[in-house]
């Protein structure tokens, strides 16, 4: 098949669901059909140099990395990257490094959103506990505090953050991403 005639039969069949992939991670109308037409430019550009076997799969993969480049450089805030973490987890598309590094991203808002809503004190058992992985106990005796005054900062910030954070990162979640961390 020539180089026009295959990029137009699988724009045809394919442009809906990329379209509404590209969408699913960006959120962005504009940019989602532009990474759709780059993918199909970049494929006519090196069509001689390309063997695709499986279309779907290729134009998929294609749109899912251009996606993931468009949203690597850009600024993004929670609900939009527990969005695409959530989309992309959910179909089984990130390998365990993609993981990571949307797992870190996520708790460098978190980290940041902490920072800019907890009293300072509960900041400091927030950071102490789930940033520098120190036990009750520990802390307690490194501010001069009691085990249940860290247990009630612990408590406080969490209450806090889940109130400031999307309402899709509910608290269990909150914790596990932390626990994690």
């Amino acid at each position: 098949m020539d180089r026009n005639k295959w990029v137009q039969t699988n724009y045809d069949l394919y442009w809906d669901i990329l379209y509404r992939y590209a969408y699913n991670l960006t959120r962005e109308h504009d940019t989602a059909s532009d990474i759709v037409q780059d993918v199909f430019i970049a494929i006519w550009s090196k069509y001689d140099e390309l063997t695709i076997d499986k279309p779907k799969a290729y134009l998929l993969s294609s749109v899912k990395y251009k996606s993931l480049y468009y949203i690597k450089n850009r600024p993004l805030n929670t609900l939009q990257l527990e969005t695409v973490f959530h989309v992309l987890s959910e179909n089984d598309l990130l390998s365990e490094q993609e993981q990571e590094v949307f797992q870190s991203q996520l708790l460098d808002l978190i980290y940041s959103k902490a920072q800019e809503v907890l009293p300072l004190r509960c900041f400091e058992v927030f950071h102490l506990r789930f940033y520098q992985h120190y036990s009750y106990k520990e802390i307690a005796n490194r501010l001069s505090i009691s085990e249940s005054t860290v247990e009630n900062h612990i408590s406080k910030s969490l209450k806090i953050l889940r109130v400031n954070l999307p309402t899709s990162i509910s608290l269990p979640i909150l914790c596990v991403i932390l626990s994690f961390h």
